[in-house]
């Protein structure tokens, strides 16, 4: 019997290589729809002015940089991911015209700017407020909210991080094939549960019972 873990190695083959064959304007398109739901999500979700932590979709992964524009003009406060030591997150404020670096410790480019932690982003400051939504990349979910993400547990660890308080909400952006019966994706000790996708055409609400 398959372990978990190479299970979900399992889905993740078969779900990158379904993502690489889609076309430029596929994926184009994707990207419309992804920022259409994700906008109606978060405008759902986090007050006017708000904080919520996004990230940069790159290469075939669902397409995010669409959505990130309408959010920021909005006027959310728009946070993307710091790949740090011992597989843990930092956030740097986004906006349009940020530089990117190369990540020291994972394949994709990372914004340029004052980093914030976790417990930063849960208590808020003088400039943004308490983190209100969290929009995370998967590779795959089922209809419990399970998610396979990238396999760094990154993301897990950044929300097992978030202690007392009102939690964020949380949606995964995948395409429309990747939201999976329940019992798909197993579950192991460190997995997060999400609240909800964010897919090309529409919002999936996911019974999150964890």
């Amino acid at each position: 019997m398959e372990s978990p873990a190479e299970r979900k190695r399992g889905l993740r083959a078969e779900v990158w290589k379904r993502r690489r064959a889609m076309s430029a304007d596929e994926r184009a398109a994707a990207g419309a729809g992804i920022a259409f739901h994700g906008f109606a999500w978060a405008t759902s979700q986090v007050p006017e002015g708000g904080t919520l932590t996004a990230y940069l979709g790159l290469g075939a992964e669902p397409p995010t940089l669409p959505l990130l524009g309408r959010l920021h003009a909005r006027g959310f406060h728009l946070l993307l991911p710091i790949c740090e030591p011992e597989r843990q997150l930092s956030w740097v404020e986004w906006s349009p015209d940020i530089s990117y670096e190369r990540s020291r410790y994972a394949p994709l480019q990372e914004p340029v700017g004052p980093r914030l932690d976790a417990l930063a982003l849960q208590r808020g400051d003088g400039q943004r407020p308490p983190l209100a939504a969290i929009l995370l990349p998967a590779t795959a979910l089922d209809a419990e909210g399970r998610r396979v993400g990238q396999g760094g547990g990154y993301y897990d660890r950044f929300l097992a991080q978030l202690g007392e308080g009102p939690a964020p909400a949380t949606a995964a952006i995948v395409f429309d094939a990747e939201v999976l019966p329940s019992g798909e994706v197993p579950d192991e000790p460190l997995d997060r549960r999400v609240d909800a996708a964010i897919t090309p055409s529409g919002i999936r609400h996911l019974r999150n019972t964890a």
